[in-house]
């Protein structure tokens, strides 16, 4: 083999990604497992906070099971903890972010909130996280692991491989509609009233 193929194929090997999905380690940083979502009459406390609006009853984190958190923030997994329901565990999902903890940036790690599920397994591959999840009707668990892409998309998905849930961040599902109805008056940034 000359000197030249031998390091083309050299180059080629280290080049290579591997054929199958690599095995990600993860922290579950809160869990419980006993938690059980409110039913809407002890969630009614919630949605009849002013904060959030008619829209609470059918927010996204409400709706769903498997909630994308921002590692850094300390408002938004307040309010998801809130219209989620998770507000009435013992366990705060939220500890990821508790003062005794390192912090974690968003640029270098992804916290999920697994509702009603455990994790079993994380995979990477591409810009795809796939995370197994095994029911357990009770509980929730609050997962941080390493980003390894800018922008990824995570799915859930069950040990038989049936997809439960798909975030896109390039693309992530519409949770807040910004529309205002004709003749409606918004305060902008430098206290200007525009009319719509």
């Amino acid at each position: 083999m000359s000197t030249y193929a031998f390091t083309m194929l050299v180059c080629t090997l280290l080049a290579a990604r591997p054929l199958v999905a690599e095995t990600i380690p993860f922290d579950i940083c809160a869990e419980s497992t006993t938690w059980t979502r409110p039913t809407p009459e002890v969630q009614a406390k919630i949605w009849n906070d002013g904060r959030y609006g008619d829209e609470a009853r059918t927010a996204y984190d409400w709706t769903h099971n498997f909630l994308v958190s921002d590692p850094e923030s300390a408002s938004i997994p307040y309010h998801m903890a809130n219209i989620s329901g998770l507000w009435t565990a013992r366990t705060n999902p939220g500890e990821c972010h508790s003062a005794d903890k390192p912090h974690r940036s968003g640029f270098e790690w992804i916290e999920v909130w697994v509702l009603l599920h455990r994790v079993v397994q994380i995979t990477h591959d591409n810009n795809t996280y796939t995370i197994t999840v095994e029911p357990t009707g009770r509980g929730f668990q609050s997962v941080l692991f390493r980003r390894l892409n800018p922008s990824v998309v995570l799915r859930f998905v069950t040990p038989d491989g049936k997809e439960l849930q798909r975030w896109d961040e390039s693309a992530p599902p519409q949770q807040f509609n910004n529309d205002a109805q004709p003749g409606t008056r918004a305060i902008g940034p430098n206290g200007e009233i525009i009319r719509k």
